[in-house]
């Protein structure tokens, strides 16, 4: 099988969220050594003099350009690879299932999956009791090549909390798809419940 993710992805993330986090400390501790600087210029001054206001805008317009900068940084920038690093994570560890399924398209309508972007890889699996096509979602990280699925390609995937992190593809272009028309809606065509245990798997063309 093909896996989506490699040890170097998780060690990347992990590099990018502890440079992150220097480059956070750096700014604040900096922020700080300033403050310090003009408190102890201002407690070095005459009672009443003056330069008593200098210090005191300095560490003002300061601290207006710690936040303004900071603020977005972390809410932004940080958060993002937190989750991101969270969810490779949970990849290495968490529990894990096994479907197969006919391959129907891919949406990548601006999807978030735990705050974090996705691509929707859209599945459709025959359910027994209801004699009926059901639609299955899986979600890809878009930080990956897709996969080179087709419409109606019969796929073997794990999913981690509905991430696909392996697939391989058993039969190409197993099932075919019609389209319909006048709204540009895609539709399966409709086939009948297969006789056999497992999921339908069309024949090869002679």
């Amino acid at each position: 099988m093909i896996s989506v993710y490699k040890d170097a992805d998780y060690l990347a993330a992990y590099k990018q969220k502890k440079r992150i986090l220097s480059v956070f400390w750096t700014i604040t501790f900096a922020y700080l050594a300033y403050c310090i600087a003009w408190l102890v210029y201002y407690i070095g001054l005459p009672y009443e003099d003056p330069m008593q206001i200098l210090p005191e805008m300095c560490v003002y317009v300061m601290s207006a350009v710690y936040v303004i900068v900071i603020f977005p940084y972390m809410s932004i920038k940080f958060s993002r690879i937190r989750r991101y690093f969270k969810m490779l994570t949970y990849v290495s560890t968490g529990l894990k299932n096994e479907e197969k399924n006919y391959f129907y398209c891919f949406d990548e309508n601006n999807l978030q999956k735990d705050n974090i972007d996705v691509v929707s890889c859209v599945f459709e699996t025959w359910n027994k009791k209801k004699c009926e096509w059901m639609e299955r979602e899986a979600y890809h990280d878009p930080e990956m090549p897709l996969p080179d699925f087709e419409s109606g390609d019969f796929v073997h995937y794990i999913v981690q909390s509905n991430f696909v992190i392996q697939y391989e593809i058993l039969q190409k272009k197993a099932l075919e798809f019609e389209e319909v028309d006048e709204d540009g809606v895609e539709m399966e065509e409709k086939v009948d419940e297969p006789a056999q245990e497992e999921l339908p798997i069309a024949s090869e063309e002679e």
